[in-house]
This record gives C-alpha cells, sequence and structure tokens, in this order.
C-alpha cells in the first residue's frame, strides 16, 4: 500500500499538467479542490436524511406512487416536439449510482481512510433484483435486459416474499458475461445506503459468501455470473481478467446516489 501511495503520490507532483485535467469539466464547487470537497459532501450527508427503505422498496417494485412526476420539468423547460422524445426516457432509475471523479491530487490519508476496488472494463449497471426476475440499467436509467439469476429475490425459486430483493452497483464485462460487483445498496430488503462503505464492503463479502452458485453458470442462473470486483479490503484477489482503473471509495462515506462523486479513480 506504500509503493502505491508513493506511486500515486508522484503523479500528482510534476510540472506538468495531470493527463485528465485538461478534460476535467467544472463543477459548481466554487473552484473548490478535491480535498475541500471530498469535506464538503461529508457535512452533506450528515445533513441529508431520505427513506432509504422506501426507495429501495420502490426501485424494487417499480412503485412509484405518490411520488412527483420528474416529467413536469422537462414540460416547464421547452415545448418544442423534438422534446417529446426526452420526456419520455425512463427517469426513475436514472442516477442511481454513486458516480466517481479521475485523481487529481492525492488524499493525505489514502492508506488510512481509502479502500481500492479494481474496476474491470465494461459497462456501469444498476441491478435490481425483485419479484423473480434481475433486470440490468444504465446509469441513465434504461433497462437493457432482463434474466433470472441466483440473486436473492432474482429468480421464481428464490422469491418467495416481494420483500426479498437486492440492488447492485456493478460493471458489466460483455467479454466475460459476467458483472462485477463494485457496491451494494439494498440485500435481501434490507438497505445499507446509509452505511459507511467499509460496513458496505464488509456486509456484501459476508453475503455473498452465502449464496451458492452465484460465480457460476447454471439452468437457473443462466446469462451472467456476479463476482466481487477484488480489493475493497475483502481480502481476496480480484478475478478481472482486463483491468481499467483502480476505483478509491473513502470509508467514511455513505452511498451517495446523485451526480455528487464520492470515489476517484487512478489509472493502472
Amino acid at each position: 500500500m506504500e509503493e502505491l501511495s508513493a506511486a500515486l503520490q508522484a503523479l500528482a507532483e510534476p510540472a506538468g499538467p495531470h493527463p485528465r485535467l485538461g478534460a476535467y469539466k467544472g463543477r459548481s464547487g466554487g473552484g473548490l479542490g478535491q480535498a475541500e470537497r471530498r469535506q464538503r459532501l461529508l457535512r452533506l450527508q450528515r445533513e441529508r436524511r431520505l427513506d432509504y427503505v422506501n426507495h429501495a422498496r420502490r426501485l424494487a417494485e417499480n412503485d412509484w406512487v405518490g411520488v412527483e412526476s420528474d416529467e413536469e420539468e422537462d414540460e416547464e423547460e421547452d415545448e418544442e416536439e423534438e422534446m417529446e422524445v426526452e420526456r419520455k426516457l425512463p427517469k426513475r432509475y436514472a442516477n442511481q449510482l454513486m458516480l466517481s471523479e479521475w485523481l487529481i491530487d492525492v488524499p493525505a490519508d489514502l492508506e488510512q481512510e481509502w479502500l481500492a476496488v479494481v474496476c474491470p472494463v465494461g459497462k456501469r449497471a444498476l441491478v435490481v433484483a425483485s419479484r423473480g426476475s434481475t433486470a440490468a440499467y444504465t446509469k441513465s436509467g434504461f433497462c437493457v435486459t432482463r434474466f433470472p439469476s441466483l440473486l436473492p429475490g432474482g429468480n421464481r425459486h428464490n422469491s418467495t416474499s416481494e420483500k426479498v430483493y437486492c440492488i447492485l452497483d456493478c460493471i458489466y464485462s460483455e467479454a466475460q458475461q459476467t458483472y462485477y460487483i463494485l457496491d451494494v445498496m439494498c440485500w435481501r430488503g434490507h438497505p445499507v445506503y446509509d452505511c459507511q462503505t467499509d460496513f458496505r464492503f464488509f456486509w456484501l463479502f459476508s453475503k455473498i459468501q452465502e449464496e451458492e452458485g452465484l460465480g457460476e453458470k447454471s439452468r437457473i442462473n443462466p446469462v451472467s455470473s456476479f463476482v466481487l470486483a477484488g480489493g475493497g479490503g475483502w481480502g481476496v484477489s480480484s478475478p478481472v481478467q482486463q483491468a481499467s482503473a483502480l476505483l478509491f471509495a473513502g470509508k467514511r462515506f455513505l452511498f451517495f446516489f446523485s451526480p455528487s462523486r464520492s470515489g476517484f479513480k487512478a489509472y493502472l
């Protein structure tokens, strides 16, 4: 870990600009650096309270009764005909993942307060297993596929109750036909959005070990296997065959779904 920290520090210190700095888009942070924005996000997390139980249930059951329609805001913005398609985009499942940004300055507490997860080459996916089916959504909210899986609630054989469902943050590798699990938001109906990263990773590792056959294709799990991405303090080597980056996740961060960034990537 000390060698990795030293290498990253060396990457951030050369006189030349960071390789990603030129393409880095300014955000509404008022010119704050990454360290200041990390502290600001931690404060916002403490102040923000959300009914995570109902939120997870709505995602699992696709039940949005009583929730104001997102299309109303679109209708106020523009009335032109070409906007009709955008109004119809599925937005309930959009912005449900915690995004990251490229690591520009190395945190002073990198070794003590951050966990590294290996990111495979693939596409980010929100995976929801509920009511006997498993669905994968893009970051923008499109449902790209449905299939049975051995995730709790993911097929008609293990979906004994509507309260049994899972919500996972994954990267799908088409070459390996595998969903690599980065994080967990809900397991068997128990949401962990408001739990810190180190607990979520421990919880995920413990629960995955209890599910037999989850990482193998079978008659009940025919489409894709689910495995941990590797790293994250799980004490297991990464099964990723083609990695794209390391994802650094702060141990004290909650799962903050929205365009806000709570993690940082670095090249391998």
